[in-house]
């Protein structure tokens, strides 16, 4: 039989794929007889001006096209999504198995998939990647890939993945490390597990793969309330986070030194719990891992600063609250502050409990929408409410209990507003369409 083919969903009109006689409903069999099991594979073998696809028409017959594709001119076909791989693993700390009731559906999906990685930074572990993708992979260039190590003594990665035995991620490494391809690696740091000297072997072995392993970052384990990873894993405290960058500073030193380099990046919890002065933004390189919250608070003051340099002065009369999480309260208050002083704002910033998860997860974006009403009560929000944009899903629109702005705007009599993803974004908010 022939197998399944990548079905289309829809063809542009006036495209290659129209005049071809392409229609939605068909399946892409091959391209130059390489299968195509989703899209990354096959704009991969598109990328040729001479190619032949295999197409099982909607009716069931199956034809052969020849196309010759001008540069920069697609095929104009839009296909189905791939199905995610999902992980085969029981993570000692996992996110999804601390998360309670009325979550939003797409936050208990496990996702463990390289071309996720590839397309949207997702983290993975490799654990379920064989010989044959990491052949693919390297293939079709799919850099760089974002990869949770946690730990690289085998024994003790096992554990901490919940796994029967190791996975082999040493010869993984290599692998795509020998075929071209850059990691950037992740170490969530559990205390009393994989810190110390397990984190010492850690950074040193993934360091002998520089430049294939291009940054380590090195984040605290996150607890709810909920689940079991609270009960077998120790909360990050800020003494804990001292002495964590009292250990790793030397190495980011040594790196700089060797490689002009940090190389390995503390997340910027660690500063901002332990009371520590952040580093400046040449220790953060090029920024590679700033989703994973490695530099995001010092981009954003630079830019904050350098944003406000092309604003003019003037009286605005913006009256407006600002929600945010507890750890990130005082740099934006501080910010808030000199946005008043300057153009006459009445401003305000208020930090929002995560009950909805638990008071020990700080960070702005896993705020729930209740959480973000709840710190509204009992004060005067102004004229409107902006909150942190990275609370929200991007595909949903929802926030992590399933609720959205409109919801909250509709109880408290407000417009709710995303806060910009960038400082740029939130600079044009308050100064252009909030005016």
């Amino acid at each position: 039989m022939t197998p399944r083919g990548l079905r289309i969903v829809s063809v542009e009109p006036g495209s290659f794929a129209q005049r071809l006689g392409l229609t939605a409903g068909d399946e892409i069999l091959s391209v130059n007889g390489h299968p195509v099991p989703d899209e990354l594979a096959l704009k991969f073998h598109l990328a040729e001006e001479e190619v032949v696809l295999e197409v099982r028409k909607n009716g069931g017959s199956v034809k052969t096209v020849d196309v010759h594709l001008s540069p920069g001119r697609p095929l104009g076909v839009m296909v189905e999504d791939f199905r995610t791989l999902t992980c085969n693993n029981a993570c000692m700390f996992c996110f999804v198995d601390q998360l309670p009731r009325g979550v939003r559906r797409s936050l208990r999906l496990k996702d463990d998939d390289y071309r996720l990685s590839f397309l949207h930074g997702n983290y993975i572990t490799l654990t379920n990647v064989s010989d044959r993708e990491l052949d693919r992979i390297i293939r079709q260039a799919l850099s760089p890939l974002y990869v949770s190590v946690h730990a690289t003594e085998p024994g003790l990665r096992t554990r901490i993945l919940g796994r029967r035995r190791p996975d082999n991620l040493d010869h993984k490494i290599r692998k795509l490390v020998q075929g071209g391809i850059r990691l950037h690696t992740q170490i969530v740091l559990m205390p009393g597990v994989n810190d110390g000297q397990n984190l010492e072997r850690t950074v040193s072995e993934l360091y002998s793969d520089y430049p294939g392993v291009n940054s380590i970052a090195i984040v605290p384990v996150g607890l709810s309330e909920h689940g079991e990873p609270r009960q077998v894993c120790t909360p990050v405290t800020p003494a804990y986070c001292r002495e964590v960058i009292a250990q790793v500073e030397p190495w980011q030193r040594k790196f700089r030194s060797e490689r002009q380099r940090t190389f390995v990046y503390l997340a910027d919890e660690f500063y901002l719990q332990g009371g520590v002065e952040l580093p400046d933004a040449a220790h953060y390189d090029d920024f590679a891992q700033v989703e994973d919250g490695v530099g995001m608070v010092r981009r954003f003051l630079d830019d904050f600063e350098g944003g406000l340099k092309s604003r003019s002065v003037g009286k605005l009369p913006l009256d407006g609250t600002l929600v945010t999480g507890k750890l990130f309260r005082a740099v934006l208050a501080e910010s808030v502050r000199l946005l008043n002083e300057r153009f006459g704002f009445k401003l305000r910033v208020v930090a929002s409990e995560n009950l909805f998860l638990g008071r020990s997860i700080t960070v702005a974006g896993l705020l729930a929408g209740r959480d973000i009403r709840d710190a509204l009560v009992g004060g005067d929000p102004g004229d409107f409410v902006l909150f942190p944009q990275e609370a929200l899903s991007r595909t949903e629109g929802v926030f992590i209990d399933d609720r959205t702005p409109e919801d909250i705007a509709a109880e408290i009599r407000r417009p709710v507003i995303p806060g910009g993803r960038t400082v740029h974004e939130f600079l044009a908010l308050l100064f252009e369409r909030l005016r």
